[in-house]
């Protein structure tokens, strides 16, 4: 049997011709036919469009037959495809498609975490024109396509410095922010009374944290945070030092007053030798039905310096304990 000698698989570039050489045999048969100059010569060329397998049977003198096998593989032009253009925040990173290639050069580089793979991941800087080239691995064919990608600035946002109000005021809550932000979301909702975009008035019963939230156009988020922290104290809480029971209309009954006290938890009240002659529990303030009208046991007391002793809870839940003379006038 003859021992072929064949030339080496290979590869071409489309449009391109090879001699395909067998040798070692009296005569040869090749196939298939296709993209061959002739079928029974030791040295056909073939210019093949596609990839291809050629079979070639050698007969020696004596007519014996031996076959081997040369393979072609043929690289045709690409069409690369790439994502559309893409946008992103400063900071952040998209990843970059690409598809038609086997090798692939990304153009310019900074941002990228590999210029030379079909995806990679971009976090440029600033807005930046990619451009990437496809080719094949012999470097016969490249095309090149480009892809935008649009950089947001990050908004800024200043929500303001803490504040410290009395159960029962308002603070208007009016932050800074950059020029570009388009919306601002505040959270939590409890406590806001009014809203003056970008602002909002609060009115918490308890100390909140409340957070602005800001984006831009490009959707880049940003936010900040400011505590409004509530106190109650006597500013809260109002009891007269004089009363007048007469019934003139005025001043005839003796009550706590005051703004976000959420109830009286005990009102009581002493003559000069420690004796109680008024005591309440449980009610509300800045109500005279509850209070005293300068009565001991359905008898009108004289004029004269009681001690009180009252002990309150604000609507944050704050307990006050206030303690003073109150004068009934007569």
């Amino acid at each position: 049997m003859p021992v072929l000698r064949l030339a080496a698989d290979t590869t071409l570039c489309k449009g391109a011709s090879l001699a395909l050489k067998a040798s070692n045999a009296e005569r040869y048969l090749w196939s298939p036919s296709s993209y061959l100059s002739c079928t029974d010569c030791a040295s056909p060329v073939s210019r093949p469009d596609s990839a291809i397998t050629y079979f070639v049977t050698g007969t020696s003198s004596k007519g014996c037959v031996s076959t081997d096998s040369v393979f072609i593989d043929v690289k045709v032009p690409n069409t690369i495809k790439v994502s559309g253009p893409d946008t992103l925040c400063f900071g952040s990173s998209v990843q970059l498609l690409a598809s038609g290639a086997e090798m692939y050069s990304w153009s310019p580089s900074a941002g990228l975490n590999n210029s030379a793979i079909a995806s990679p991941f971009a976090s440029p800087r600033k807005t930046t024109v990619y451009k990437v080239t496809g080719s094949d691995t012999r470097g016969c064919f490249s095309s090149a396509r480009s892809v935008s990608v649009k950089v947001y600035p990050l908004p800024v946002v200043t929500a303001g410095a803490d504040k410290t109000i009395n159960v029962g005021q308002s603070f208007d809550i009016m932050p800074r922010m950059s020029a570009d932000v388009t919306g601002a979301v505040w959270s939590p909702v409890a406590g806001i009374i009014a809203r003056n975009y970008p602002g909002i008035t609060v009115k918490p019963v308890q100390s909140t944290e409340y957070t602005i939230d800001v984006k831009n156009e490009g959707g880049c988020h940003a936010s900040d945070k400011i505590s409004i922290y509530v106190l109650c104290d006597n500013t809260n809480v109002y009891v007269p030092n004089t009363f007048s029971p007469n019934g003139d209309g005025a001043n005839d009954v003796f009550y706590p007053r005051g703004s976000s006290v959420f109830a009286v938890r005990s009102l009581r009240i002493f003559n000069r030798w420690g004796e109680a002659v008024f005591e309440r529990a449980n009610f509300n303030a800045n109500d005279a039905s509850v209070g005293w009208d300068g009565t001991f046991k359905g008898r009108k007391l004289s004029p004269d310096v009681f001690v009180y002793a009252l002990e309150v809870v604000c609507s944050n839940n704050q307990t006050l304990v206030f303690k003073g003379n109150v004068t009934l006038i007569r």
